[in-house]
């Protein structure tokens, strides 16, 4: 199943982007996030300052978010914010729904705080350096 999600988000990527699906490799971390209003107790805990993918991981090219919660419905808060010069532009996580990006300075963004409930989804990363390639997850 993640490599199959992982390679459908990959194909759309490469689709909307103009760019080869082969000539992008999935990068580390992929990670689940499980976001909700409890304190930070690290700063890497504190989702909600704005950042660039590039530059907080180096190796991320394009940046897809799969949400498996529903804002408002299951938390409150934790909306996906693009920050823009002109204004801002708003992703309200949907369970299923999927956003992604190029991961340089023109995408810098942030979550908001989450005020109540959970906030669940799965980060995939690729990059277009082979060097910075990593296999599918294996799940056991």
């Amino acid at each position: 199943l993640c490599r199959d999600v992982r390679q459908r988000i990959q194909q759309r990527i490469a689709q909307v982007f103009g760019i080869s699906s082969s000539a992008m490799y999935l990068t580390k971390p992929t990670f689940f996030s499980r976001m909700n209003s409890t304190e930070a107790k690290t700063a890497h805990d504190e989702y909600w300052h704005p950042h660039v993918d590039k530059v907080t991981y180096g190796s991320f090219d394009y940046t897809s978010l799969l949400y498996l919660s529903d804002y408002s419905e299951d938390f409150g808060g934790g909306r996906f914010l693009f920050m823009d010069a002109d204004s801002n532009k708003t992703v309200e996580p949907r369970a299923g729904r999927v956003s992604f990006f190029t991961s340089g300075s023109e995408n810098l963004h942030r979550v908001e705080k989450v005020q109540w409930g959970t906030r669940f989804a799965i980060t995939i990363s690729f990059t277009c350096d082979p060097e910075h390639g990593i296999g599918d997850p294996l799940l056991g």
